[in-house]
Protein backbone atom coordinates (compact mmCIF):
# COMPACT_ATOMS: atom_id res chain seq x y z
CA UNK A 1 0.00 0.00 0.00
CA UNK A 2 1.61 3.33 -1.02
CA UNK A 3 0.64 6.68 0.49
CA UNK A 4 0.95 9.52 -1.37
CA UNK A 5 1.11 13.16 0.16
CA UNK A 6 0.00 16.09 -2.61
CA UNK A 7 0.87 19.31 -2.24
CA UNK A 8 -1.87 21.53 0.29
CA UNK A 9 -1.91 24.87 1.70
CA UNK A 10 -1.23 23.21 4.83
CA UNK A 11 1.88 20.79 4.37
CA UNK A 12 4.95 20.54 6.40
CA UNK A 13 8.23 18.57 6.96
CA UNK A 14 9.57 17.32 10.51
CA UNK A 15 6.95 19.38 12.37
CA UNK A 16 3.44 18.43 13.73
CA UNK A 17 0.48 20.21 12.71
CA UNK A 18 -2.54 20.65 15.46
CA UNK A 19 -5.77 22.01 14.46
CA UNK A 20 -8.05 23.66 17.91
CA UNK A 21 -11.00 22.61 18.84
CA UNK A 22 -13.95 23.99 16.39
CA UNK A 23 -12.08 24.89 13.60
CA UNK A 24 -12.84 24.24 9.61
CA UNK A 25 -10.48 23.83 6.24
CA UNK A 26 -11.25 23.34 3.52
CA UNK A 27 -8.17 22.03 2.85
CA UNK A 28 -6.01 18.98 3.09
CA UNK A 29 -3.57 18.31 5.97
CA UNK A 30 -0.62 16.65 4.91
CA UNK A 31 3.03 16.33 7.05
CA UNK A 32 6.35 14.18 6.85
CA UNK A 33 7.87 13.50 9.87
CA UNK A 34 5.50 14.72 12.12
CA UNK A 35 1.98 13.94 13.80
CA UNK A 36 -1.50 15.38 13.48
CA UNK A 37 -3.86 16.17 16.07
CA UNK A 38 -7.21 17.44 15.25
CA UNK A 39 -9.33 18.56 17.76
CA UNK A 40 -12.89 18.15 18.91
CA UNK A 41 -15.75 19.26 16.83
CA UNK A 42 -13.85 20.15 13.86
CA UNK A 43 -14.28 19.80 10.34
CA UNK A 44 -11.71 19.12 7.68
CA UNK A 45 -13.08 18.98 4.16
CA UNK A 46 -9.65 17.43 2.89
CA UNK A 47 -7.27 14.86 3.94
CA UNK A 48 -5.14 14.14 6.64
CA UNK A 49 -2.04 12.32 5.75
CA UNK A 50 1.22 12.00 7.14
CA UNK A 51 4.64 9.67 6.86
CA UNK A 52 6.51 8.63 10.26
CA UNK A 53 3.56 10.31 12.63
CA UNK A 54 0.56 9.41 14.06
CA UNK A 55 -2.78 11.16 13.75
CA UNK A 56 -5.58 12.04 16.25
CA UNK A 57 -9.16 13.30 15.53
CA UNK A 58 -11.10 14.51 18.50
CA UNK A 59 -14.67 13.79 19.40
CA UNK A 60 -16.97 14.53 16.99
CA UNK A 61 -15.17 15.91 14.32
CA UNK A 62 -15.10 14.65 10.43
CA UNK A 63 -12.22 14.24 7.79
CA UNK A 64 -12.39 13.30 4.12
CA UNK A 65 -9.90 10.43 4.61
CA UNK A 66 -6.85 8.91 7.10
CA UNK A 67 -3.62 7.99 5.44
CA UNK A 68 -0.57 7.40 7.70
CA UNK A 69 2.83 5.51 6.99
CA UNK A 70 4.68 4.16 10.46
CA UNK A 71 1.62 5.48 12.66
CA UNK A 72 -1.03 4.78 14.48
CA UNK A 73 -4.53 6.47 13.93
CA UNK A 74 -6.68 7.05 16.71
CA UNK A 75 -10.33 8.52 16.62
CA UNK A 76 -12.43 9.65 19.41
CA UNK A 77 -16.02 9.49 19.68
CA UNK A 78 -18.49 10.15 17.25
CA UNK A 79 -16.06 10.77 14.33
CA UNK A 80 -17.39 10.59 10.96
CA UNK A 81 -14.75 9.86 8.20
CA UNK A 82 -16.52 10.65 4.83
CA UNK A 83 -13.91 8.12 2.75
CA UNK A 84 -11.01 5.43 3.53
CA UNK A 85 -8.54 4.94 6.59
CA UNK A 86 -5.52 3.70 6.06
CA UNK A 87 -2.02 3.02 7.58
CA UNK A 88 0.85 0.70 7.15
CA UNK A 89 2.92 0.40 10.24
CA UNK A 90 0.04 1.18 13.18
CA UNK A 91 -2.96 0.25 14.54
CA UNK A 92 -6.22 1.95 14.01
CA UNK A 93 -8.44 2.10 17.33
CA UNK A 94 -12.52 3.92 16.89
CA UNK A 95 -14.34 5.12 19.77
CA UNK A 96 -18.04 5.21 20.33
CA UNK A 97 -20.65 6.74 17.95
CA UNK A 98 -17.95 6.91 15.10
CA UNK A 99 -18.94 6.33 11.63
CA UNK A 100 -16.26 5.24 8.56
CA UNK A 101 -18.21 5.57 5.26
CA UNK A 102 -15.19 3.62 3.28
CA UNK A 103 -12.46 0.86 3.94
CA UNK A 104 -10.37 0.59 7.14
CA UNK A 105 -6.74 -1.09 5.84
CA UNK A 106 -3.57 -1.40 7.67
CA UNK A 107 -0.36 -4.20 7.42
CA UNK A 108 1.10 -4.09 10.81
CA UNK A 109 -0.88 -3.06 14.59
CA UNK A 110 -3.81 -3.99 15.78
CA UNK A 111 -7.50 -2.77 14.24
CA UNK A 112 -9.73 -1.88 17.24
CA UNK A 113 -13.16 -0.77 17.04
CA UNK A 114 -15.66 0.61 19.58
CA UNK A 115 -19.64 1.01 18.47
CA UNK A 116 -18.55 1.86 15.41
CA UNK A 117 -20.10 1.44 11.89
CA UNK A 118 -17.65 0.84 8.67
CA UNK A 119 -19.40 1.44 5.73
CA UNK A 120 -16.99 -0.57 3.48
CA UNK A 121 -14.36 -3.66 4.09
CA UNK A 122 -12.01 -4.00 6.77
CA UNK A 123 -7.77 -5.23 5.60
CA UNK A 124 -5.26 -6.75 7.23
CA UNK A 125 -2.17 -8.26 6.57
CA UNK A 126 -0.57 -9.18 9.89
CA UNK A 127 -2.72 -7.53 12.92
CA UNK A 128 -5.37 -8.17 14.61
CA UNK A 129 -9.19 -7.05 14.39
CA UNK A 130 -11.41 -6.52 17.30
CA UNK A 131 -15.02 -6.09 16.77
CA UNK A 132 -16.48 -4.67 20.07
CA UNK A 133 -19.77 -3.11 21.55
CA UNK A 134 -22.37 -3.33 18.61
CA UNK A 135 -19.69 -2.61 16.18
CA UNK A 136 -21.34 -3.17 12.30
CA UNK A 137 -19.14 -3.58 9.10
CA UNK A 138 -21.14 -3.69 5.99
CA UNK A 139 -18.48 -5.15 3.89
CA UNK A 140 -15.93 -7.99 4.38
CA UNK A 141 -13.15 -9.02 6.95
CA UNK A 142 -10.45 -9.62 5.04
CA UNK A 143 -6.96 -11.37 5.62
CA UNK A 144 -4.25 -10.81 3.16
CA UNK A 145 -0.70 -12.41 3.14
CA UNK A 146 2.58 -10.03 3.63
CA UNK A 147 5.25 -9.73 1.58
CA UNK A 148 7.71 -8.91 4.22
CA UNK A 149 6.61 -11.11 7.48
CA UNK A 150 5.99 -15.16 7.69
CA UNK A 151 2.07 -15.91 8.54
CA UNK A 152 3.55 -19.04 10.06
CA UNK A 153 4.71 -17.33 12.95
CA UNK A 154 2.13 -16.17 14.62
CA UNK A 155 -1.94 -16.81 13.94
CA UNK A 156 -3.91 -13.84 13.61
CA UNK A 157 -7.09 -12.95 15.80
CA UNK A 158 -10.71 -11.90 14.70
CA UNK A 159 -12.70 -10.62 17.70
CA UNK A 160 -16.34 -10.00 16.72
CA UNK A 161 -17.85 -9.44 20.29
CA UNK A 162 -20.14 -7.30 21.96
CA UNK A 163 -23.14 -7.68 19.49
CA UNK A 164 -21.10 -6.93 16.81
CA UNK A 165 -22.24 -7.86 13.30
CA UNK A 166 -19.67 -8.52 10.12
CA UNK A 167 -22.97 -8.09 7.06
CA UNK A 168 -19.84 -9.22 4.38
CA UNK A 169 -17.91 -12.28 4.36
CA UNK A 170 -14.27 -13.18 6.08
CA UNK A 171 -11.43 -13.96 4.05
CA UNK A 172 -8.46 -15.52 4.03
CA UNK A 173 -6.75 -14.70 0.85
CA UNK A 174 -4.16 -17.91 1.45
CA UNK A 175 -4.20 -21.15 3.01
CA UNK A 176 -0.99 -20.90 4.67
CA UNK A 177 -1.96 -17.57 7.11
CA UNK A 178 -3.25 -19.06 10.16
CA UNK A 179 -6.43 -17.17 11.55
CA UNK A 180 -8.79 -17.94 14.31
CA UNK A 181 -12.17 -16.23 14.30
CA UNK A 182 -13.76 -15.92 17.86
CA UNK A 183 -17.30 -15.21 17.63
CA UNK A 184 -19.07 -14.07 20.89
CA UNK A 185 -22.81 -14.32 21.91
CA UNK A 186 -25.25 -12.07 19.80
CA UNK A 187 -22.34 -11.41 16.95
CA UNK A 188 -22.82 -12.98 13.86
CA UNK A 189 -21.25 -12.84 10.69
CA UNK A 190 -24.25 -13.02 7.69
CA UNK A 191 -21.74 -14.03 5.20
CA UNK A 192 -19.52 -17.17 4.67
CA UNK A 193 -16.04 -17.96 6.82
CA UNK A 194 -13.52 -19.52 3.99
CA UNK A 195 -9.89 -20.24 5.43
CA UNK A 196 -10.16 -19.56 9.57
CA UNK A 197 -10.94 -21.53 12.23
CA UNK A 198 -14.20 -20.82 13.86
CA UNK A 199 -14.99 -20.33 17.90
CA UNK A 200 -18.33 -19.19 19.00
CA UNK A 201 -18.02 -18.14 22.53
CA UNK A 202 -21.25 -18.60 25.05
Amino acid sequence: MTVVLPMACDSSINKNIYVQDGERRNDSINTVNGKITVGSDCVIRGSCRTVNGSIRIGANSQVNDLKAVNGSIVLGENVRIRDDVQTVNGGVSAAAGTKIEGDVQNINGRIQLDHTTVGGDITTYTGDIHLFNNSIVKGDLIVKKSNTSNPLNRRIELRIEGGSTVEGDIVVSEKDIKVKVYIGKESKVIGEISGAEVMHEM
